[in-house]
């Protein structure tokens, strides 16, 4: 998986630039490839290695749903699915980079990863409610009890 992820890298992250995904890099570097000492899982609780074990497998099933559903070369090279291939990749890469840290890394690696999500979510919140705003605010400088349904379904550039 590591040597996949590791090609793949590039042109997830060329790929995320064309399509104007909000995050860059795209796919965030990950550690060098464990070594294949079984002295590696030591340091790994059970329910560590299950949890990756689960997310390997969550892995899989959504890359066999992506060629499942986009068999031919025409959609394979859709927008639609090369978002589903990149996502993919960057999930994998975040496994990778997590896999063997031992419990407090691993710990502090998710609260770090909530923290930026949650950040992303309110930023493209507050985006879309700022644009919301100002459609709500126009309403009520009219000051008209009907409803203009085309106004509200096709509002107008502003």
């Amino acid at each position: 998986m590591y040597d996949w992820v590791h090609s793949q890298v590039d042109w997830a992250n060329a790929e995320a630039i064309r399509l104007k995904a909000p995050e860059v890099p795209f796919v965030p570097a990950f550690g060098p490839q464990p070594s294949d000492s079984s002295d590696r899982y030591f340091n790994l609780a059970v329910v560590d290695m299950f949890m990756s074990w689960q997310t390997l497998r969550a892995i899989r099933e959504k890359y066999d749903e992506v060629v499942r559903n986009y068999e031919d070369e025409e959609s394979w090279t859709s927008d639609a699915c090369i978002f589903h291939r990149i996502n993919i990749v960057k999930m994998s890469a975040l496994l990778l980079s997590m896999a063997f840290l031992d419990r407090e890394k691993r710990e502090a690696k998710e609260a770090e990863l909530v923290k930026r999500q949650r950040k992303e979510f309110f930023t493209a919140m507050k985006n879309s409610f700022g644009d919301m705003q100002g459609f709500f605010q126009r309403e009520e400088e009219e000051d008209d009890d009907e409803i203009d349904f085309d106004a509200l379904f096709n509002p107008p550039d502003a």
